[in-house]
């Protein structure tokens, strides 16, 4: 191949990749995303000068009810996002039952988990076999997950009372770094 050939073909590729990122940000450039906070995830809220509210959804539960993150307001809400298929989702889900059990007590904060894109009989069979009571939102088209901005799993995000975002966890965590969000937010 000439040398003029092969500029040609790296310049229609060039023009490509501009098309379709142009494309892609048109397409996407009216959704609200949440942006989490960029430093640490040990970055609180207060830290910050404007609050973030968490968009509002409504997903069913492995039950077929519906629920809204909105029906929590006045609690503390762990919103987890997770997948069967993720193994460090898999290490943390024993940690947020057992948590999910000590806050039924207390009755101040409720664990939401939002298993993304798998099926139904996927995620009962995971719960089942591994005696997991957790309340589980099914997300089976990705939109709340894309809607947060979700790009790796797992993901949690510490939601206030207010219905603000307190911080996110990206990666695996455990029931004491939890705790330690619960207690600083009141």
């Amino acid at each position: 191949m000439n040398k003029k050939a092969t500029i040609i073909i790296w310049i229609i590729a060039a023009f490509a990749i501009i098309a379709a990122a142009y494309t892609f940000y048109s397409k996407n450039k009216s959704q609200t995303f949440v942006t989490p906070p960029q430093d640490t995830a040990l970055q609180s809220q207060a830290a910050q000068s404007t609050k973030i509210m968490a968009p509002d959804f409504t997903l069913k539960d492995i039950d077929g009810k519906t629920v809204k993150l909105s029906d929590y307001k006045g609690k503390i809400v762990i919103l987890n996002f997770w997948a069967v298929w993720c193994k460090y989702c898999l290490i943390e889900i024993p940690d947020f039952n057992e948590l999910d059990k000590q806050l039924a007590k207390e009755n101040n904060a409720v664990i939401l988990a939002v298993d993304v894109q798998e099926s139904e009989a996927t995620v009962k069979k995971y719960l089942t076999s591994n005696n997991i009571g957790l309340k589980v939102l099914m997300d089976t088209d990705g939109a709340v997950s894309e809607t947060y901005g979700i790009s790796g799993f797992p993901t949690t995000f510490l939601i206030n009372k207010d219905g603000s975002v307190y911080t996110y966890i990206s990666g695996k965590t455990d029931k004491e770094t939890i705790l330690k969000f619960l207690d600083k937010m009141g």
